[in-house]
């Protein structure tokens, strides 16, 4: 690591050449694809975008969301992996990645570079579909993909994603810079006569017996964003070197429990995006051994919805999993459960968050060609969807 080089990103100055800004989405590998499917759509009510099938109709890949980015939370069939991939599947890597957005093309650009200088492992780079988000996507030590996106395709009022004739493939390599607006392409779906409500778009069928603060719902809360990603780490300091020096996050606390130090990490203003334990604890827990991932984190809207949460999911059957509060600093009440028999979901409705603290001008004349950065830098100031 390089630490005297600092590179301009957009105007502010940081030891690499982007800005992880927030946690985006998740995905996890699940073999029973449909059991997922309908897990995430009718207990957790999440908005399905897309469904990727094979060539005898099976279900490969379910594309969910809790807010407007195309997706949140991707569950997808391992049948799918490449050798590389189900190498790490095979001893853990149930994650099948961790997206951070930054803010411009240009950074996704950077950042590819920025990796091969420094011999970090890049699975490739490229415009993704379903999603059109523009990607470079590295391995963590343990083999999980951590995506730095741009550009997450918005999902609005009608609840329908791209139709599949507006995807522009492109080859996967570095960008050629600048690329067009994406507004350009719509534009040039519409001189097509490309119907731009064709696309996919499915909730539940349940009934609507629930109110939740006054609107009648399906289930008596209502996701509204994907919280922190909890791993266990087969070599903690080499993970934390990793998500600290390489992709930039900032620590924000580490506890000791039962001897054992716990790091957690943050991208914007959250307390965590990331949370490393040392592969240790999970037998001390009595988590399962065929996943290095603890949880997924979805966060709720109220603490009542939290508790109603909890009767909820607990009521349809799905299985609850204790841990220490002290392993989850930052959120004082969390609940988890289990989507499949690997992999734990923990349900929130508050994190303690950052304060980026008072903005200070040297001078009423001074406007310097570049401005420090921090881990405040940037923390608010996300764009979900692309430059339009």
């Amino acid at each position: 690591m390089h630490q005297e080089e600092r590179y301009d990103v957009g105007g502010v100055t940081f030891a690499r050449p982007f800005k992880a800004v927030r946690l985006g989405h998740v995905g996890v590998w699940t073999a029973d694809t449909e059991a997922s499917e309908e897990r995430l759509v009718d207990l957790f009510g999440l908005h399905q975008t897309e469904r990727m099938t094979g060539k005898e109709g099976e279900l490969l890949g379910c594309f969910t969301t809790c807010n407007t980015d195309h997706h949140a939370l991707v569950a997808i069939n391992p049948a799918t992996a490449d050798p590389e991939r189900r190498a790490y599947y095979e001893v853990g890597a149930t994650l099948n990645q961790i997206s951070f957005q930054v803010n411009s093309l240009r950074e996704v650009n950077e950042a590819y570079r920025f990796f091969k200088a420094r011999g970090i492992k890049v699975q490739r780079i490229g415009r993704d579909l379903p999603g059109s988000n523009w990607a470079v996507y590295a391995y963590d030590p343990d083999g999980h993909r951590v995506e730095l996106f741009y550009g997450m395709e918005q999902v609005g009022w009608q609840g329908r994603s791209k139709p599949a004739a507006m995807y522009n493939h492109l080859p996967y390599q570095e960008f050629e810079l600048p690329m067009q607006a994406e507004l350009l392409e719509v534009t040039q779906a519409r001189e097509q006569n490309i119907d731009l409500l064709s696309g996919y778009g499915r909730d539940s069928a349940l009934p609507y017996r629930f109110d939740v603060g006054g609107i009648l719902q399906q289930r008596p809360f209502k996701v509204s964003a994907m919280g922190p990603v909890r791993l266990f780490c087969s070599d903690l300091a080499a993970s934390e070197r990793f998500y600290t020096e390489t992709i930039g996050l900032t620590r924000s606390a580490e506890v000791e429990w039962e001897g054992h130090r716990c790091v957690f990490l943050r991208a914007g203003a959250e307390h965590h995006s990331i949370a490393l334990y040392p592969l240790a604890l999970r037998e001390r827990l009595k988590l399962g051994s065929r996943t290095l991932l603890m949880s997924l984190g979805m966060r709720v809207q109220t603490y009542r919805q939290l508790k109603d949460a909890r009767k909820f999911l607990g009521e349809a059957g799905l299985k609850e999993v204790n841990l220490p509060v002290a392993l989850h600093p930052g959120i004082a009440y969390a609940v988890r459960f289990m989507l499949d028999d690997i992999h734990c979901i923990e349900l929130y409705f508050e994190m303690e968050q950052f304060g980026t603290g008072p903005v200070v001008r040297a001078s009423d004349m001074a406007w310097p060609d570049q401005l420090p950065g921090s881990a405040s830098s940037y923390a608010e100031q996300t764009r979900p969807g692309p430059m339009a």
